[in-house]
């Protein structure tokens, strides 16, 4: 598939792939807010990209 062919950005890929993780990271350092993102998450309320924005607020964008 060539990259005009894809419906799917590959940063949206990227930041889906890796938001566990930066929830995992998160949850050390702000438990609530986590749960919350994670909840907002589980019952559709926000978009990857609003998470992901919202999640490397705290911890950064950069992969471990």
């Amino acid at each position: 598939m060539t990259k005009s062919n894809c419906p799917i950005l590959p940063e949206r890929i990227r930041q889906h792939a890796n938001l566990p993780a930066k929830l995992a990271e998160l949850s050390h350092l702000d438990a609530e807010k986590a749960i919350s993102l994670l909840r907002d998450w589980g019952e559709g309320k926000k978009t990857i990209k609003a998470l992901w924005e919202e999640t490397t607020e705290y911890v950064g964008d950069t992969l471990s």
